[in-house]
């Protein structure tokens, strides 16, 4: 689980990275890095929860909508020239698969939820982040069908949701899935 929040952790990093806290200067760098890093923690949590969840399954979306940003990612770092005609459909892939990590980080949630810890406040905050996403998601598609697919197409308002979003909302699910891992490595009993 602590591996699965480091994807929620992406605006700390590149507000990190803004101040030149850490090392190199590129974003994509750090999106490769930092989806790696969860999908193979769900990849953990999958072969070990597949032994004893019943609805393990629930959580397959956020592997997969993880591996996506991978490949995306590393496709957009390496392949610079691959890309060089499909360049405008990188963001707003991007944007699509990380406001879609609320909804399936939901259901992550919900295939623990006959363990035997409580599990309302994870559902809670999850759900809201649901909705605060696939809201700025819904407005996202919006901008996208309205025909203008250039960089330049998110708005204001898009882009004040979706900073919302990055910077407050998907902190505080990667802050629940930490919180979980720690209550859960606190509770074991030797």
């Amino acid at each position: 689980m602590t591996l699965m929040s480091v994807i929620f952790m992406l605006a700390v990093a590149m507000i990190s990275n803004i101040f030149h806290l850490l090392p190199g200067r590129n974003e994509s760098v750090l999106l490769v890095l930092m989806s790696s890093i969860s999908f193979f923690g769900s990849l953990l949590f999958l072969s070990e929860t597949r032994k004893i969840l019943p609805r393990w399954y629930l959580a397959v979306p956020f592997c997969i909508s993880l591996f996506l940003l991978v490949i995306i990612s590393f496709w957009e770092v390496s392949g610079k020239e691959l890309l060089s005609n499909y360049r405008y459909l990188v963001t707003p892939i991007v944007i699509a698969l990380l406001a879609l990590l609320s909804p399936f980080s939901l259901l992550v949630f919900l295939s623990l939820h006959r363990h035997p810890d409580s599990m309302e406040k994870y559902l809670a905050v999850t759900s809201i982040a649901s909705v605060v996403s696939l809201f700025s998601l819904f407005f996202a598609i919006r901008e996208l069908l309205s025909g203008n697919l250039q960089e330049s197409y998110l708005s204001d308002g898009l882009i004040a949701i979706y900073l919302l979003y990055l910077l407050v909302v998907m902190p505080i699910t990667g802050l629940s899935f930490l919180h979980y891992a720690i209550k859960q490595r606190n509770t074991k009993v030797p």
